[in-house]
Formats: structure tokens, C-alpha cells, sequence
């Protein structure tokens, strides 16, 4: 179910830590109020639910509707406010913010030399931070005071000339970094649209979107970039490699990317997801490339950054850096094929995600509930993997990729054949089928798989062993000459499968690997799952 908008207050008074709630104690008693004002002890009953419950409130404090409405919107503000004072020195841009709108008391009161003199210091810090933005909210806003008083600046030679030039240069700067975050956008909402490049015809009519979604302008190249416009112009150009199916230019553009935090270390720090993602992103096009030992180096990367007592991350960057830790781990371990790794770093993840001390979005919870299958899978646990492709998909319709699903769909026929599960799996077949030809991420391994299990179940199990033998031929041949098909046996390793069944090969023997077991954030001495 959607995410009710009146439970809002109710989600915020959850997500607080103990510190928060007591800063919010004694930001709520500054003036004198005690613990028996009706918006405390609001706080403290919605604090106490395990779930909202408006009836309950209001019957436990005497309220009616209208002053619970009341009631709720004045704490909701307050609890906010408090919050505001606990970031104000951890958030740039709460920190800018305050700056400019001391500014303008100042200002409102009639000291324009004051009011010059804090922008002027907010000014400086925007700069430093890449604040662009809010760098030229500060300019137009010292633009303002100079041209309707006379102030001490017009005493200063040049200093009109260097504030108008100043202004037109960040103006230029905030229209193409816009255009650029725009380039990054589109093209990334391109492959969510139409996906990958299939034909020949679909290659061209994405070289033909790419090149007119460019903005291009005689003086750009003149200017010098900023960090988030090269950022936005690398990352866009590896979402057009990945859709073209290209993906050793795409790596090559997600590591230009992440080279700019190397040569500006700095940035690390002030923009933590960035960093995360640009790191998640190599991760992933190494594995796609087979580049097995770059994967792992990222993968340490994440985790020394994640482990690092000197770098202070919000409560939504340690959530996005445990999400991709704990997904380039299963990768790892998953590419080298260490499967009792994969397994041991599933358990702990699961665990954690039962006791709400992890939780992603519903697609990327999706993503690992699919890796835990496949590892269970591989370790010929099919009941165990059922139970996670189930969960997949009973999922509400519209949060899962087609192809995780498509993946998810085979997959789970493959367990129900492998545990004889013949008349269930016929049943199941004609809706994967049907499902197959609607979706535009249907690929030739998807159909191989279909098709041979069609003919598993007709055949006696003597008969098997052919089938089986058409079928890796037919898969070797496919991700041999086609990137997709390569992607798609990455991600659904019917090899594996394929050999078990196979006389004169053996399947692959659980290794170890360098790939570290334990991902960000789950203790070491989680229970199983």
C-alpha cells in the first residue's frame, strides 16, 4: 500500500535516534514548557506506538479531531526545528541557508553593510563546497542591496564590474551544470523506457536520441567545468555505453567519474552518495566486463569508507552505502564463486532486514532476495530459493525491473523441476510464456531455457542428458555473439544448472575468495535467517 500522507508525523518521531529525541526534549522546554504540554506528551505517546493509531491518540490525551489536527502539524514543525539546530553544522547547505536568511534580517532592519558583510562569508563557503546554486542566490541578493543603496562598495574601485562579472559567470555555470544533470537524466530515463539496444535499428535511433538531447554551446569549451558538471557528462555518457550495450566504454566513463573524487578527495566527504554510487557503478561494469579483481577493489573501497570513524554520514548515506556493500558483496562472492560466502553474507543481510536495522527500497530488497535465491539455488537448497523468488514475486506490481522479474520467473521453474514438481511446473510455464512475449527484455537465453524445459518435462529422465547438452551449446553460442545475452547468463547463470545435468562435467566446487564476507553493517555475530 502507498505510504499515507497523515501517518507523516508518526514516521518522523520513528526515524529519531536517542540523541535526537533528547535534543528534541530540550529544544521543546526551552521557554518554560514542561513535560505536561500537549505537544510533548503527543510526542510521547506516538513515540510509544508500534503502529499509528489516531483513535488511540486521541482517546489517550482527550482530543478532538480539530485540535489533534492542530496538535500534530505544531509538533511536526517543532520536531523539525529541532532537527534543523542538530544539522546546521553538518549540512552545508542548512548551514548556507541560515547565513542568507540572517541576511535578510539584517537587511530588513536597515544594516546593508551587515547584511553585505554575512553574504560575503556565506559566499566564500558556497564556493569552497561547489554550492553553485546557492552561491548565486547570494550574488543576486548582493546585486539587490548595492543597486537600491548607496553603500560603502561603490568606494571600492572595480567592485560593481567584479560582482556583475562574478554573477554572469555562476549564472552560466548553474544554466550548464542544469543542462547537464538534464543530459544525465535523459538518457538514464532512456534506458528505463526502451532498455538496450536489441538491433541495428534501435542502436541508430539511440545515437539519434544522444545527439539530440546535447545542448551544445560555442563557449563552453572555454569555460572550465566544474566537479558536478563533469560528473553529470561522465555518468551520462556510461547510462548511453550501457544502453548501446558497450560495456567496456561504459567502465571506462564510470571510472572518469570516480577519478574526479580521487583528484578531489575532498568531495568525499561532501558529497558521501555521490561518491557511493560512482564507486557501485565500477563495481557493476566490472563485473559485466569479467574484471573480477577490479570489482573487489571497489568493493574494499566501500567498506573502508563505510568502516571509517573520521567520515560522519546521515542516516540516508549509511543506508545507500549498506545497500550497495551488501549487493557488490553477493557480486563478489557470486564471481568467484565463493558460495558459502554468498550464503553466509545472504543470512546476515536477511537478518538484519527482519529486525528493520536494514531497509532499502522494495526494488533493491527485490535485487537481494533474488541473489539470496540464486545462492541457494547453486547449493541445490530449491526449497529454500522458492521461498525467496515467492516473496519476489508476491511483491506489488510496478517496483521490480522486467528483467529482474523475468529472471525471478525462470528461475523459479527451474527449482519446481528440479524438485519434480512436474504438473506445477507445466502450469507455471504457460504464464512465464505469456509473460515473455509481452516483455521487451525477453531474451534468447530466456527462450532457451523455456523451450528446454518444455521438453524435460516430456521426456523420460534417460532422454534428459541430450537436452541438456543442445542447451549449453545453444547458451555458449548466444552470450558468445551477443552482449545482451551475455548480461542476461550473467545474471541467471543457467550454465551452472546446465552442467549439473551434464555426464562428462562436474559443477563448479564452493571456493574461497578475496571477497570479503561481511558487508557493512551487519554484525558478525547476526543469527541466520
Amino acid at each position: 500500500m502507498p505510504t499515507a500522507v497523515k501517518d507523516q508525523l508518526w514516521r518522523l518521531i520513528k526515524s529519531l535516534n536517542k540523541a535526537e529525541k533528547r535534543n528534541f526534549k530540550l529544544y521543546a522546554t526551552r521557554a518554560g514548557s514542561t513535560g505536561d504540554s500537549k505537544f510533548i506528551q503527543l510526542f510521547d505517546v506516538l513515540d510509544r506506538l508500534g503502529d499509528p493509531d489516531d483513535s488511540a491518540v486521541t482517546d489517550r490525551l482527550k482530543l478532538t479531531p480539530g485540535q489533534y489536527s492542530n496538535l500534530k502539524r505544531h509538533l511536526y514543525q517543532q520536531v523539525l526545528t529541532s532537527l534543523r539546530l542538530i544539522y546546521i553544522n553538518k549540512e552545508i547547505d542548512i548551514e548556507l541557508r541560515e547565513q542568507i536568511d540572517f541576511s535578510h534580517i539584517l537587511y530588513g532592519k536597515g544594516l546593508y553593510l551587515d547584511a553585505l558583510r554575512s553574504l560575503e562569508r556565506a559566499k566564500s563557503k558556497a564556493v569552497e563546497h561547489n554550492r553553485d546554486v546557492l552561491h548565486l542566490e547570494i550574488l543576486e541578493f548582493q546585486k539587490l542591496i548595492e543597486s537600491r543603496h548607496v553603500t560603502l562598495s561603490r568606494q571600492i574601485d572595480n567592485k560593481m564590474d567584479l560582482l556583475l562579472n562574478e554573477s554572469a559567470e555562476r549564472s552560466y555555470s548553474v544554466l550548464n551544470t542544469s543542462e547537464l544533470f538534464n543530459l544525465n537524466i535523459q538518457i538514464h530515463g532512456r534506458y528505463i523506457e526502451v532498455g538496450h539496444s536489441r538491433s541495428e535499428r534501435e542502436r541508430q535511433e539511440n545515437v539519434e536520441y544522444w545527439n539530440s538531447i546535447q545542448t551544445y554551446r560555442f563557449d563552453r569549451e572555454t569555460v572550465s567545468s566544474t566537479f558536478h558538471q563533469k560528473i553529470n557528462r561522465f555518468q551520462a555518457s556510461m547510462w548511453y555505453h550501457y544502453i548501446q550495450l558497450s560495456f567496456d566504454d561504459a567502465l571506462e566513463s564510470a571510472m572518469n567519474a570516480l577519478t574526479l573524487f580521487h583528484l578531489s578527495t575532498h568531495m568525499t566527504v561532501k558529497d558521501p552518495d555521490l561518491y557511493l554510487r560512482c564507486l557501485y557503478y565500477v563495481s557493476i561494469f566490472a563485473y559485466l566486463t569479467g574484471d573480477t579483481p577490479r570489482m573487489l577493489r571497489s568493493l574494499r573501497v566501500v567498506q573502508e569508507f563505510l568502516g571509517d570513524d573520521q567520515v560522519l554520514l546521515n542516516e540516508n548515506s549509511q543506508l545507500i552505502g549498506r545497500t550497495y556493500a551488501g549487493l557488490m558483496s553477493l557480486n563478489a562472492h557470486l564471481a568467484t564463486a565463493n558460495w558459502t560466502g554468498a550464503q553466509r553474507t545472504g543470512q546476515q543481510l536477511r537478518s538484519a532486514y527482519s529486525k528493520k536495522e536494514f531497509r532499502p527500497t522494495d526494488h533493491r530488497w527485490g535485487l537481494f532476495l533474488y541473489k539470496f535465491a540464486a545462492t541457494c539455488f547453486i547449493l541445490r537448497r530449491f526449497d529454500e530459493a522458492l521461498d525467496y523468488l515467492n516473496e519476489i514475486i508476491n511483491m506489488r506490481s510496478g517496483i521490480l525491473r522486467e528483467d529482474l522479474l523475468l529472471n525471478t520467473r525462470l528461475l523459479h521453474l527451474i527449482c519446481h523441476f528440479e524438485l519434480g514438481n512436474r504438473a506445477l511446473l507445466d502450469y507455471h510455464l504457460v504464464n512465464v510464456n505469456r509473460q515473455m512475449r509481452k516483455s521487451p527484455d525477453t531474451g534468447q537465453v530466456h527462450r532457451l531455457a523455456t523451450s528446454a524445459l518444455r521438453k524435460l518435462i516430456k521426456l523420460a529422465d534417460a532422454e534428459h542428458p541430450a537436452v541438456f547438452e543442445k542447451l549449453d551449446e545453444d547458451l555458449r553460442a548466444a552470450a558468445t555473439t551477443d552482449p545482451y545475452e551475455h548480461k542476461a547468463l550473467l545474471y541467471l547463470d543457467l550454465t551452472h544448472w546446465v552442467r549439473l545435468h551434464l555426464p562428462t562435467a562436474e559443477p563448479s566446487a564452493p571456493q574461497q575468495s578475496s571477497a570479503p564476507d561481511q558487508p557493512y553493517g551487519v554484525s558478525p555475530s547476526a543469527p541466520t535467517a
